[in-house]
């Protein structure tokens, strides 16, 4: 009997085990991703202003107010991926 509840434990506890190490990888790979961005960012910083300064002069705007645009549109998206991710997510379920 202690046997069979050992050999069912194994199955739980090597799911929790998977769990745990593709949490920690996908932790690394958006560390990684970051780390990239942020390179990529401070590369093309001239050109990202250079880009913001035109957009902002086209949309007859200051620079600043161009960036609260980007930054709610930005935030719009994230807040419908997550509306769309919950939704699917208890579709799943």
């Amino acid at each position: 009997m202690r046997l069979q509840r050992f050999m069912l434990s194994l199955p739980s506890f090597d799911n929790q085990r998977l769990i745990f190490h593709a949490s920690r990888q996908t932790l690394r790979k958006a560390e990684m991703a970051r780390l990239a961005v942020h390179e990529w960012l401070n590369q093309h910083d001239f050109e990202l202003e250079e880009w913001k300064n035109k957009t902002a002069c086209e949309l007859g705007i200051s620079i600043s107010e161009l960036e609260q645009k980007i930054l709610a549109v930005t935030q719009k998206q994230v807040m419908k991926r997550k509306k769309d991710d919950h939704a699917d997510s208890e579709t799943n379920s």
